[in-house]
């Protein structure tokens, strides 16, 4: 029996192709491909944490995991737009009425929903809905997709509560600030609105810090480890393309000076073996971490401090041993991956992009010891 990690591998390889070769112009134009997220969606591959019964696939987080990593090795950007637009979906089935929701995905399957789960908006109740202002930053793929999942505060709530509105994408209310080095073609633009209605029907207002609505061990899981998993799957993707990127490099390369092939360096020996070893342990520990954790969260157990604090530190020491990996080999690579025309610069920016995001970013690690050692996390996530 194949399984789910091996499946999704199975149904992506026809689209790859596809993606790596619309790969350059989507970092060039800053913005995903259309062609290829459409081919996602339509190939029922940006729903994999909806839960079934709203006509999502239910996959273990995983799944999501692998399907970030072989998209990665890919074209990065791609895969962190179709990694959002995952978990944006997720997030919509988990504070919406189900009712309706599963009105949006019958009507329309092969929907694509980016957005942002940060409360970054203001939220106010008007006849027949409400009102959201504010500016959403980060909102991966919403050149590209159909509906945007936003997140606000609901004005004077106390105690607090949170608006999840689902509203249909416009490029008017799209703000082009997303000039960046890496990951660049995610179009992670910022998205501000000004008053804008939204009817009662499509928006979920929930207590701060309540339970999702659907019971899946997906859902179960503390807020706070939701969404770091899949990040190191980006990571340790665009690493196991670095180190491949380096072979064919080794293969044809002799640096200026020296009387040796690349690949019969002895420091070109040793930084792709290290690299081997950053990436495949950070990888067998997420994979070990996720295992254990799905388990228990799925007989129904809690999650302690402690391995919430675990999980985290696993997920961004194996992110930043896909940064290590990828900079020993860049620096190895020597002047040649200095080059805009070289695969492992834009490797290089783009897991640097993906180290900077606040789930797994290297402060993440300061936090976990502050909890292993009885301490305040200093973070509301945990």
């Amino acid at each position: 029996m194949v399984d789910g990690c091996s499946s999704i591998r199975e149904e992506l390889k026809p689209i790859l192709e596809l993606v790596e070769s619309k790969a350059h112009a989507a970092d060039k134009l800053r913005q995903p491909d259309l062609e290829v997220i459409k081919k996602l969606a339509e190939s029922n591959l940006l729903k994999l944490l909806v839960p079934r019964e709203y006509g999502g696939r239910g996959e273990p987080l995983s799944v999501l995991v692998e399907f970030s990593e072989t998209l990665a090795f890919s074209h990065g950007s791609t895969a962190w737009v179709a990694m959002t637009c995952n978990e944006e979906a997720g997030i919509a089935a988990a504070y919406l009425p189900p009712e309706n929701l599963k009105n949006v995905w019958s009507q329309q399957p092969d929907v694509i929903i980016a957005g942002s789960g940060v409360a970054h908006g203001r939220a106010h109740r008007v006849e027949g809905g409400w009102e959201l202002s504010g500016r959403w930053n980060f909102v991966s793929g919403c050149t590209s997709s159909d509906k945007w999942i936003l997140n606000s505060i609901v004005q004077d709530s106390s105690p607090l509560q949170l608006c999840f509105a689902l509203l249909n994408a416009d490029s008017s209310l799209i703000e082009n600030t997303w000039l960046t080095f890496g990951l660049r073609g995610t179009g992670s633009n910022d998205v501000v609105l000004d008053n804008h209605f939204v009817p009662s029907d499509s928006v979920g207002v929930v207590a701060n810090h309540s339970l999702p609505i659907p019971e899946t061990p997906f859902y179960r899981l503390p807020s706070g480890l939701r969404f770091p998993f899949p990040k190191t799957g980006i990571a340790t993707g665009l690493a196991f393309r670095a180190i491949h990127e380096f072979k064919k490099l080794c293969s044809t390369k002799k640096p200026l000076n020296s009387k040796l092939e690349l690949r019969n360096r002895p420091d070109a020996a040793a930084a792709i073996a290290k690299a081997e070893a950053l990436v495949r342990s950070g990888k067998a520990w997420v994979s070990e971490t996720l295992h254990d954790l799905w388990a228990s969260v799925a007989a129904g157990s809690e999650v302690t401090s402690e391995r919430h604090a675990l999980a985290r530190l696993a997920c961004s020491w194996s992110v930043q041993n896909s940064v290590a990996a990828v900079e020993l080999i860049t620096l190895s690579a020597g002047s040649s991956s200095n080059f805009e025309t070289s695969p492992l610069a834009q490797l290089a920016a783009d897991i640097r992009a993906v180290a900077g995001h606040f789930t797994v970013g290297n402060y993440q690690i300061d936090t976990a010891g502050r909890v292993l050692l009885g301490l305040d996390s200093d973070d509301r996530s945990f």
